[in-house]
């Protein structure tokens, strides 16, 4: 079983990635349950089956900022998707 699935690369440029989220009994895969998120609209850009391995590779793709590998929890996902950050 692979540890990670992702989004297309020809996708990944147009992301600003990278809170975590554990969609473990919420959403997605229990196999793979730790989501990267996509800052501005809480999309999934990648899905990993431990936190560590999203950790990595939001740190890897998308460096070492504050809120990359920010742990978020089910309520501020559903606020963040019903309210995009769009500018």
């Amino acid at each position: 079983m692979s540890d990670m699935k992702k989004i297309n690369d020809d996708n990944l440029d147009q992301v600003n990635g990278g809170m975590l989220f554990d969609s473990f009994g919420y959403e997605g895969d229990p196999n793979l349950r730790w989501e990267v998120l996509n800052n501005d609209n809480c999309e999934v850009i990648a899905r990993f089956s431990t936190k560590d391995a999203a950790a990595k590779w939001v740190t890897d793709n998308y460096g070492t900022y504050s809120y990359n590998a920010q742990e978020v929890d089910w309520d501020t996902v559903q606020r963040l998707r019903k309210n995009p950050n769009t500018y």
